[in-house]
């Protein structure tokens, strides 16, 4: 089978087979496996036998070989689903009547539905291919990963279209073991597992980052998102954490480049799978890996579960019942405080969104709650008669403490006016000019980190420049104080000021 035309190998395959019940390609099923669980590298538990390792060596140098059995297996499975009318799935093929007329023999096109032994395949599928493929998940060559993540995928597909084929006939199959489930549990746990190496750790990531872009790409809306892809966002966003241990640098930048798809795969996931199927259980199970993820020792997977959030919930707005509402927004508001700006940055671009398709008077509550908290945090402290040195560890470190929970409740207050005013590029409600009032007063204040007094300064230039066309309209809903209070802020200082 020459590789340029192993696709056309593929569909004759399919072909050939597509118009016959299931018992009667059995003995090809038989025999693809076994050529499959003959020449495709497995992940081998003693490695110090050298023998073992001598067999593996020479069975992943036919990685051409494995990638024709792996595919070819695959039109075998697409064929095992037996999804559509039954009476149609049981003739004959139309080419049979030519043969048998040539014949001058008359025989039955049609068999029993109890002669489509669909069990007994899927079955072995189960029992034999299904350990095989997931042995071999951290294989060498990375077309064998794709062709692997393939299979896994055509396993759980085809076998969901035919369970819901015999509940459709009012049956109910004998073989109710769902391949899923072992499936999305082995690939959920390879992070955390001990027995794989470094290099073949990061390859059994990247077959299960493949088997997670099959489900997005290939599968239905429904079911995949929610059988498979939810379980696995977890480990999506924990790949994003580089794996502790001393590797060479060639390894480091292999495992970049599989951080960079995992990336790729979480922003595919964000903005392509819609919940538009009416369950609104499975938003809020997305919603609770987000919370999980926002509260993450790396400030990295914290970072993602910003960007998944905006496009979550730009995808999903206008299905978000009010819990979701909270959730979203309380997700938001709690990464603004981050330590790192990177997070707290992609947070405010996060809240913008939120806020911007929230009710007026929601949106009027929150500002003057968040006006208070902003002016509190302003609040000068007593001026204390015992010097630093004078006082005890206790106290220092209680001071400490308080000072940075002062500065927390800080930044999250104008962030989250930040957020409210950028969501408003073309209008000026009248919480605006309160807001951008309150915003004011931390542009030069000393207490204030230099991250705040930044963003502060850039969002009321933007304001300023988004409204400069109609300025004069916009001045209206400003009186003089909040007037003045933005020009101080957005006004170039003079030599002599």
């Amino acid at each position: 089978m020459p590789t340029t035309i192993l696709a056309a190998f593929y569909d004759a395959l399919r072909y050939g087979i597509h118009h016959f019940p299931p018992s009667y390609f059995f003995p090809l099923l038989k025999w693809s496996v076994t050529k499959v669980q003959n020449t495709l590298w497995q992940h081998e538990v003693n490695e110090d036998a050298d023998e073992s390792k001598g067999a593996a060596s020479a069975m992943a140098d036919r990685f051409a070989l494995q990638g024709k059995w792996l595919l070819l297996i695959q039109a075998v499975l697409a064929e095992l689903d037996n999804e559509g009318d039954s009476e149609a799935v049981c003739k004959s093929p139309f080419y049979a009547d030519i043969f048998l007329e040539k014949n001058g023999t008359e025989e039955d096109d049609t068999v029993t539905p109890t002669e489509i032994e669909l069990g007994q395949s899927w079955n072995y599928v189960n029992n034999c291919l299904s350990p095989c493929l997931l042995n071999a998940i951290g294989h060498p060559y990375d077309k064998c990963r794709d062709h692997i993540a393939s299979c896994l995928f055509r396993i759980c597909y085809c076998h969901r279209k035919f369970i819901n084929t015999y509940k459709a006939l009012g049956n109910d199959p004998q073989n109710n073991e769902n391949p899923g489930v072992e499936i999305v549990k082995q690939l959920s746990c390879i992070r955390d597992s001990d027995k794989f190496p470094f290099k073949e750790k990061n390859r059994a990531l990247g077959t299960a980052r493949k088997f997670v872009a099959c489900c997005i790409h290939w599968g239905d809306a429904k079911q995949e998102y929610s059988e498979f892809i939810i379980p696995l966002l977890p480990l999506a966003f924990k790949s994003l954490q580089t794996i502790e241990g001393e590797v060479s640098p060639e390894d480091r930048g292999i495992e970049a480049d599989l951080v960079k798809n995992f990336r790729y795969s979480i922003a595919d996931i964000s903005s392509s799978c819609v919940v538009s199927y009416g369950v609104s259980h499975d938003m809020t199970r997305v919603l609770d890996v987000v919370k999980e993820m926002s509260i993450h020792e790396h400030w990295q997977i914290r970072q993602a579960s910003a960007h998944f959030l905006r496009n979550f919930q730009g995808a999903h707005k206008f299905l978000f019942v009010n819990e979701q509402d909270g959730m979203a927004l309380s997700i938001a508001i709690s990464l603004l405080a981050d330590d790192r700006r990177e997070v707290s940055s992609a947070a405010t671009s996060t809240l913008t969104g939120i806020l911007a398709v929230f009710p007026q008077a929601a949106l009027k509550e929150l500002v003057a709650k968040y006006i208070k908290i902003a002016s509190k945090s302003l609040k000068k402290k007593k001026r204390k008669t015992l010097r630093s040195a004078e006082m005890s560890a206790e106290e220092t470190e209680a001071k400490a403490a308080k000072e940075k929970a002062r500065a927390t409740m800080q930044q999250k207050s104008v962030f989250v006016l930040c957020a409210v005013v950028m969501g408003r590029p073309y209008d000026t409600p009248p919480y605006i000019p309160e807001a951008l009032a309150a915003l004011s007063k931390h542009s030069f204040e000393q207490r204030a980190s230099l991250s705040v007094r930044e963003v502060v300064k850039m969002v009321c230039s933007e304001f300023k420049r988004t409204h400069t066309d109609n300025w004069e309209a916009h001045r209206n809903q400003f009186t003089q104080t909040q007037l003045e209070a933005l020009d101080d802020v957005v006004s170039t200082p003079h030599y002599y000021a």
